[in-house]
């Protein structure tokens, strides 16, 4: 519970000064009717909005009282193999080509199962980046 409303703070202090901030945008001859302060005015909000909801909770919630009242985190080992990985991710893309990279990335498991929803997962982000996005997706020497 005080974790959650110290974040709450936290956030709520981050979205008052990102509108301070979103204020000084200066104002153009070309603007619309939103204006370019109107996306960062809306995302302060939003910000603000999920501070609040989480500061509400936590103090709406009761706290459970346990014998051993220490929170769940991932060890040492399993948190540094999570970074390797994900830090490994960008030489083997460069290596074998965004297809086979994000399949592996996807479904380390080898099963048909894996295999198929590794493979689905590359389709989808290469059609949501290449296709829809124009972002170009990593090609590699292999593929």
């Amino acid at each position: 519970m005080r974790k959650d409303l110290v974040s709450s703070a936290i956030l709520l202090c981050i979205a008052a000064a990102y509108y301070a901030l979103s204020t000084g945008i200066p104002s153009s001859t070309l603007e619309d009717s939103v204006g370019p302060r109107g996306l960062p005015v809306v995302l302060a909000a939003l910000l603000a909005m999920v501070a609040i909801a989480i500061g509400v909770r936590a103090a709406v919630t009761a706290p459970v009282v346990a014998e051993e009242a220490k929170d769940a985190e991932a060890s040492w080992p399993r948190a540094l193999g999570m970074l390797l990985i994900g830090v490994l991710y960008i030489p083997f893309a460069d290596l074998v080509g965004y297809w086979l990279a994000v399949s592996l990335y996807e479904g380390l498991k080898l099963s048909w199962r894996m295999l198929a929803v590794a493979v689905g997962g590359a389709a989808f982000f290469f059609l949501l980046f290449d296709v829809v996005l124009g972002i170009r997706v990593p090609e590699g020497l292999l593929f």
